[in-house]
C-alpha cells in the first residue's frame, strides 16, 4: 500500500473543521501564500491537485489545443474528496495573479470528519460563500481576514448540521436514462478496476458522468452518495462537478497528474463513460441504479432496510 493510501483522509480531526486556500489571486503577484494547510491531507491535496496536477498540465500546454478549438471549459468546479468518515469539500474558480496571469485558478476547501455526501450537504454553502468573498477581496489582509472569520465560525459550530435529508429538484425525464447508464458504468468499472488494479498496480481510474441537475450541490451529493451508500468505497475518491449541466468526473485511487486533464476538457473531447453491454452483472447493476435513483428523488440517501453495502475494495 502506498503512503497516499495509508494516510490520506485519515487525520486526527477531533471534531474540528480545517480550512485551506491556495492558488492565484490578484492580491498576490504570484501564487497565494498557502493558508491553513494544517493536516497531511490538505498538504497532499495542494500538491496533487494544484502543483502536480493543474501546474504540470499548464506547464505542458495540455489545454492550449482545446482552447484553440473552442473545446476548453473554464475553471468553475466544486469537488468532494472523500474516504469513509472524512471528506474535503472545495471549490475551484478561474482567477489571476497581480500581474494578470490567468492560467491558474483559486482553490478553497475544508476538511471535516463526516462522509462525502454529508460534507457536501452541510458545508458546500460555506465554501461557496468563502469563494465569493475571497474573489471580492482587494488586498491580502482582507483575503486572510475572510478566511479567519469563517474558521472562527466553523470552530464554534464544530460539525454543524449533517442531517440525512437531501433536497432535490425534479430530475428531467430525458436525463434519467443517461444518469442510470452512468451509475452502471461506474459500478462495473470500479469492480473491474478492483480486480485489475490489485493485480497490475494501477493507481487510479477516471470516470466521466452526467450531472443530475444544474445545481452543483445536487450532483455532488448524488454521485458521492452512490459511491458511499451503494458501493462502499474505502479508498479515496474525488468527485468533481462542473458548473451547470457540465459533466461530473470521478477519480478513484491515487490520481496521476493527467487525471486532472478533465477539469478543462469539454464533453466533446472527453466523452461519458459507458457500461459493458454484455456483462453478466448488468441486470443487477441496472436494478441497483434504479433503486438508488428513486431513493434520491424521494430525499433518502441510505440503502433500503439499512442493508450492508458491498465492499469491493481490498484496501482497508
Amino acid at each position: 500500500m502506498t503512503r497516499f493510501l495509508r494516510i490520506f483522509l485519515r487525520d486526527r480531526l477531533d471534531q474540528s473543521v480545517q480550512l485551506a486556500g491556495f492558488g492565484k489571486h490578484p492580491a498576490w503577484d504570484d501564487h497565494i501564500d498557502d493558508l491553513g494547510l494544517t493536516t497531511e491531507t490538505l498538504v497532499i491535496i495542494r500538491r496533487i491537485l494544484y502543483s502536480e496536477g493543474i501546474g504540470s498540465l499548464v506547464s505542458a500546454g495540455a489545454w492550449n489545443r482545446l482552447e484553440e478549438r473552442g473545446q476548453a471549459v473554464g475553471f468553475d468546479h466544486r469537488f468532494v474528496w472523500s474516504r469513509e468518515t472524512q471528506a474535503v469539500v472545495g471549490g475551484i474558480w478561474a482567477s489571476s495573479d497581480g500581474k494578470g496571469r490567468a492560467r491558474f485558478p483559486m482553490i478553497v476547501c475544508l476538511q471535516v470528519g463526516v462522509n462525502g455526501w454529508r460534507a457536501v450537504h452541510s458545508f458546500l454553502p460555506e465554501v461557496e460563500d468563502l469563494g465569493a468573498l475571497c474573489k471580492l477581496a482587494k488586498d491580502q489582509q482582507k483575503f486572510r481576514d475572510t478566511f479567519a472569520d469563517l474558521q472562527r465560525r466553523l470552530s464554534s459550530n464544530a460539525l454543524g448540521d449533517s442531517g440525512s435529508g437531501v433536497q432535490v429538484s425534479n430530475l428531467a425525464e430525458e436525463r434519467k436514462q443517461a444518469i442510470l447508464d452512468g451509475m452502471v458504468a461506474l459500478a462495473q468499472g470500479l469492480k473491474t478496476y478492483r480486480k485489475r488494479g490489485a493485480r497490475d498496480g494501477e493507481r487510479s481510474i477516471h470516470f466521466r458522468l452526467p450531472a443530475i441537475s444544474n445545481r452543483t450541490k445536487e450532483s455532488l451529493e448524488f454521485w458521492a452518495g452512490y459511491l458511499e451508500t451503494r458501493i462502499g468505497l474505502p479508498v479515496p475518491c474525488l468527485t468533481i462537478a462542473s458548473a451547470g449541466l457540465g459533466p461530473v468526473d470521478v477519480i478513484a485511487g491515487e490520481p496521476h497528474a493527467q487525471d486532472f486533464f478533465c477539469l478543462r476538457a469539454a464533453e466533446k473531447t472527453l466523452p461519458m463513460s459507458r457500461a459493458f453491454a454484455g456483462a453478466k452483472d448488468l441486470p443487477d447493476a441496472e436494478l441497483e441504479a434504479k433503486v438508488y435513483l428513486r431513493s434520491f428523488e424521494l430525499g433518502s440517501m441510505e440503502p433500503p432496510g439499512n442493508r450492508q453495502v458491498r465492499r469491493w475494495w481490498p484496501f482497508q
